[in-house]
């Protein structure tokens, strides 16, 4: 069973996550469902007050493919084994 979830955001993070999402080639709402799935099983969550730099999190290469792979087993998980 599905449900539509709705909070406000900073528009700039979600069009960040929303365009990475789509580089990966994977759905927004997996990324966020991943987000939840992990804060269910850690029951813990990180937070900081630094500001984030979305230029710099898109130039670091490596971030990227770590991303990358990842979305890969999130898919993976998501979809029975199969990527999609």
């Amino acid at each position: 069973m599905q449900t539509t979830v709705i909070f406000k955001t900073d528009k700039k993070l979600k069009e960040a996550v929303q365009r990475t999402a789509k580089k990966m080639g994977i759905p927004f709402s997996a990324v966020l469902n991943g987000y939840m799935k992990q804060f269910m099983e850690d029951q813990e969550i990180t937070l900081s007050a630094k500001p984030l730099s979305y230029r710099d999190m898109a130039a670091d290469e490596s971030r990227e493919k770590e991303a990358q792979e990842w979305g890969e087993n999130l898919l993976q998980d998501s979809y029975g084994g199969q990527k999609k």
